[in-house]
């Protein structure tokens, strides 16, 4: 079985990715992940754990008495030349252990272009731990809190989540020993980018999306997230013995399925569990 101590910074790594609210849901409005971290248990700085996720929301999350906070930056937006910025905040509440936990994230959209805070959105998730080192969740994004120069889709989703040990009962001090499979559905953002062109994020109706994570060692992550529009590839750096920091470097839409090219981003963020 997967560590148990590995397992519960897990259920915050997921603070790192889940928040995808922090993507504009405007076409002309910056679409970008902000990855944070997993927290250090015990209340104390320590290290982190590599993230598992690029984009796609994961069905584990934060409870009661667990913060995290991240930022974002794109090189290039999809199908313009100029780059932004996002970042965002965030706690938990509830037990998702024992009843239900519960993800509450402020993102500020499109912040370089727009300013810190000037555009405004919110995301909430339910989730719930099962036996087996697996979770379920069912979210929503892009709940506009402020802002007047723009226009948010909200976006629903469900979502379940697994760690699987590959070699060594999941032991995290051997190198791939681990893998996070995640997979769900939802609307909005998810859709394909031919449905969106077509009738608008609104009606796009719903799309799969889901995503793998590979842990390469106590260092280093390996990311494969298929969000419904784009494919994106990243790595994922913990590289801190003493502070829960991870930086997540990554391209996004691969194949240029859902964009003029491939596009750069590069998330960095931590979590602490009080």
């Amino acid at each position: 079985m997967v560590g148990k101590k590995w397992f519960a910074g897990a259920v915050l790594i997921s603070a790192a990715f889940a928040p995808s609210s922090v993507r504009a849901q405007a076409k002309e409005d910056l679409m970008l992940p902000v990855p944070t971290s997993e927290a250090a248990i015990g209340g104390r700085f320590g290290r982190a754990s590599p993230g598992v996720s690029a984009s796609s929301p994961l069905a584990f999350g934060p409870s009661f008495r667990d913060v995290f906070a991240g930022v974002g930056y794109q090189a290039k937006t999809r199908y313009a030349n100029t780059d932004d910025a996002s970042a965002s905040f965030g706690f938990g509440l509830g037990d998702a252990r024992n009843a239900i936990g519960l993800e509450v994230v402020i993102s500020s959209l499109s912040t370089v272009r727009s300013g810190l805070f000037d555009r405004t959105a919110a995301g909430f998730k339910a989730h719930r731990l099962l036996p087996n080192n697996a979770a379920i969740a069912v979210g929503v994004e892009g709940v506009k809190v402020s802002g007047s120069n723009f226009e948010t889709t909200e976006t629903v989703y469900g979502v379940v989540s697994k760690v699987a040990a590959l070699r060594s009962g999941g032991d995290p001090s051997v190198p791939f020993s681990q893998v996070t499979l995640n997979a769900g559905v939802g609307n909005g953002r998810f859709c394909a980018e031919d449905l969106t062109q077509a009738n608008g994020l609104k009606d796009c109706g719903i799309n799969f999306f889901g995503s793998v994570g590979l842990r390469a060692n106590q260092y280093v992550g390996l990311i494969g997230d298929w969000t419904g529009q784009d494919l994106n590839l990243g790595l994922s750096l913990a590289l801190f013995k003493q502070f829960p920091l991870v930086i997540t470097p990554a391209l996004a839409d691969v194949t240029g399925s859902a964009g003029d090219k491939a596009r750069f981003t590069l998330g960095a963020g931590f979590g602490l569990r009080f």
